[in-house]
C-alpha cells in the first residue's frame, strides 16, 4: 500500500495530466505573458521624471545662499537640508521640500517651552502617521491573502474538474430489477418556439436506461410543443411517456405550478427535473443514477453548452466553462467533503422523491420561491443527505441565443443570489477578475513595492490562462473557436460582470416568463402587479 504522499505523486505524474502544461499553445501563451510583463515594467521605469522637487547639484564655485534669505534660492541651487543642527545663540531654520522657510526658532534658554510645544506636536503627528501606515499595511496584507485564496480556488477547481468531469460511471447493479426507476419531469413552454426543441426532446426518448418514464408538463392549450411531444410518442412507442396540459397553482413559481400535475403522477422513486433546452447523451441518466449512492439525496449536472455557431453562443460557452464552472466545481467539492455547501441548479437535478414527500407537500412546498433548485438542495441537506455533481455537464442547446437574453439571465440569477445569500452582496464583486485585480495591484504596490500596471497585467493574463485551461477541461478538448474569440468573449464577460451586479442591486425586481416578482430576504417571492387599474 502506497503512502498518501506517494499516491499524490503518482497521480500528478500520470501522462494524461501533462497535457495541461506541456502543449505548444500553453508555452506560447506563457511566453507572451512574460514579454508583456517585461515591456510594461520597462516602460514604467523609463518615463522621465518631471517633478519640481528635482534639483541639480551646484558647482563648487557657486556662492552658498544665506540661511536668513530663503528667497535667494534659484532652481540651479539645491535647497538646504530640512533640518540644520542648532548651536547655542544661533538661529535654526526648518524648510520643506521646496526650500521654503517654515519657522525660525531662536536656540536659547528662554525659548525652551516653545520648542517643547513644537516638538510635542511633531511627535503626535508622527504617531498618527505611523498608525495610518500600519492600518494601510494590514489592509494590504488582508487583500493579498484574499487574492491568494482565489488562486487556490483556481488550482483546486482545475484539478477537481480534471479528475471529476467526463469520467463515466456504470450502474452498481445491471438489469432492470436492481436499478432505481426515474420519473423525468419536462416543463415545456413552447411560445416562442425553440427550433431545437424536437432534437432536444428526442434525446430523452433514446436514453439507455432500463427503467424510466417521461412526464411532459405543458402550460397552455394550443402550445406548439404539444404537437412535437405527440410526434415523438408515436415515433418511440416503447417509451413510457405522457403529457399534462395546464398546471396547478400552488405558489408564485410558474415552473413549480407547471410541474405539479406531472409530479403527482410520478411513479418512480427518483425524480429528474430537466429543462426543455437540454440535450442528453444516451448514458447521461445512467451516470447520474450511478452517483446516487445510499447517502446522497441529489445528483445534479454542472451547466454547460453545446457547440453552436455565433458569438452569443461563444459568450455563453466561455461563461459556463470558466467563471461559473470554477465556483461550481469548488463548492461541489466542499459539499463532497461534508461541509454542506449548496451549489445545486435545477437545470438538471435528480432527487429522491421520498425525501421531498416527507412533509406531505412534495414540490408544492417550494412554490413560494423562484429559486426552487436552491431550496430543494437546502431542504434535502437539512435532512442529512449529501449532494453530488454528475461527471457529465448539462448541455444547453437552445436554438436561439442573444447577448441581451444572456445578460438578462445572468442579472436574474444575481438578484436571486443576493436575496437568498445576502453576504454575496460583498463577496460577489470582489470575486470578479477585474475588481480583484485592481485592489490586489494596489496591495502589491503598498506591501511589495510592485509596479501597479505590471501586477495588474500579470493578474489578468494569468487569470485568463487559468480560465482557458478550465474551459478545455469542461469541454473535454479544445473549444470550437479560436483563442482570439476566447479573449474577446472573456474580456466582455469579465467587464460586463460589474455592470450586471450594479443593475441587480439597483433594480431587484425580477422579470420571468412574462411576470414580475419582488424578492424578500430569504428568497420568498411576491408577484408585482404591473397593470394599471382604470377607474
Amino acid at each position: 500500500m502506497l503512502s498518501p504522499a506517494r499516491r499524490v505523486g503518482a497521480w500528478i505524474s500520470e501522462k494524461d495530466w501533462a497535457w495541461a502544461f506541456s502543449s505548444t499553445a500553453y508555452r506560447s501563451w506563457a511566453w507572451n505573458v512574460g514579454v508583456l510583463l517585461l515591456v510594461s515594467s520597462a516602460a514604467h521605469h523609463n518615463f522621465p521624471t518631471t517633478s519640481s522637487s528635482v534639483v541639480t547639484p551646484s558647482s563648487p564655485s557657486s556662492p552658498s545662499p544665506s540661511l536668513s534669505h530663503p528667497s535667494s534660492f534659484s532652481p540651479a541651487h539645491p535647497p538646504p537640508p530640512p533640518f540644520l543642527p542648532a548651536t547655542p545663540g544661533s538661529a535654526t531654520s526648518f524648510y520643506d521640500s521646496q526650500g521654503l522657510q517654515l519657522s525660525r526658532i531662536r536656540s536659547s534658554s528662554s525659548s525652551s517651552s516653545s520648542q517643547n510645544s513644537i516638538f510635542g506636536s511633531s511627535s503626535n503627528s508622527g504617531s498618527t502617521m505611523l498608525d495610518t501606515q500600519l492600518l494601510k499595511v494590514l489592509f494590504a496584507i488582508f487583500i493579498l491573502v484574499f487574492w491568494a485564496v482565489f488562486w487556490v480556488i483556481h488550482v483546486i477547481s482545475i484539478i477537481y474538474g480534471y479528475r471529476k468531469l467526463h469520467r463515466r460511471r456504470a450502474l452498481p447493479m445491471d438489469g432492470e430489477p436492481g436499478v432505481m426507476g426515474v420519473s423525468v419531469l419536462k416543463p415545456l413552454v413552447g411560445t416562442p418556439m425553440d427550433p431545437n426543441l424536437m432534437t432536444n426532446l428526442e434525446t430523452f426518448f433514446t436514453l439507455n436506461y432500463p427503467k424510466f418514464e417521461l412526464l411532459f408538463c405543458i402550460q397552455e392549450e394550443g402550445d406548439p410543443s404539444i404537437m412535437i411531444v405527440q410526434q415523438l410518442m408515436k415515433k418511440h412507442p416503447h417509451v413510457d411517456a405522457s403529457y399534462f396540459i395546464g398546471g396547478v397553482e400552488v405558489g408564485v413559481n410558474p415552473k413549480i405550478n407547471n410541474m405539479q400535475p406531472g409530479y403527482l403522477a410520478a411513479k418512480h422513486e427518483l425524480v429528474l427535473v430537466s429543462d426543455s433546452g437540454l440535450l442528453m447523451k444516451e448514458d447521461t441518466l445512467t451516470d447520474m443514477v450511478a452517483h446516487m449512492t445510499p447517502d446522497v439525496g441529489i445528483v445534479h449536472q454542472m451547466p454547460f453548452t453545446c457547440d453552436r455557431k455565433g458569438w452569443p453562443a461563444i459568450l455563453e460557452k466561455v461563461y459556463f466553462g470558466t467563471s461559473h464552472a470554477r465556483m461550481y466545481l469548488f463548492l461541489g467539492l466542499l459539499d463532497a467533503f461534508g461541509l454542506r455547501v449548496n451549489c445545486c441548479t435545477g437545470m438538471s437535478c435528480l432527487m429522491r422523491k421520498k425525501v421531498l414527500d416527507e412533509d406531505g407537500a412534495g414540490i408544492s412546498a417550494f412554490g413560494v420561491y423562484l429559486a426552487e433548485d436552491y431550496f430543494f438542495a437546502k431542504y434535502i441537506q437539512g435532512r442529512g443527505w449529501g449532494i453530488r455533481i454528475s461527471s457529465q455537464p448539462a448541455c444547453q442547446n437552445a436554438g436561439t441565443t442573444r447577448v441581451k437574453g444572456f445578460l438578462s439571465r445572468l442579472t436574474r440569477w444575481c438578484k436571486l443570489r443576493i436575496a437568498m445569500v445576502p453576504h454575496t452582496l460583498l463577496l460577489e464583486p470582489l470575486s470578479e477578475c477585474m475588481v480583484l485585480g485592481l485592489i490586489a495591484s494596489w496591495a502589491g504596490a503598498v506591501l511589495l513595492r510592485a509596479d501597479y500596471l505590471t501586477f495588474f497585467l500579470f493578474h489578468t493574463l494569468t487569470w485568463s490562462l487559468a480560465d482557458w485551461i478550465m474551459l478545455n477541461i469542461v469541454q473535454n478538448g479544445p473549444p470550437p473557436f479560436s483563442k482570439f474569440e476566447f479573449v474577446i468573449s472573456w474580456l466582455f464577460r469579465e467587464i460586463s460582470a460589474i455592470f450586471i451586479f450594479v443593475h441587480a442591486v439597483w433594480n431587484p425586481v425580477i422579470s420571468w416568463r412574462h411576470k414580475s416578482f419582488k424578492l424578500r430576504w430569504g428568497g420568498i417571492a411576491e408577484p408585482v402587479n404591473t397593470k394599471v387599474a382604470v377607474m
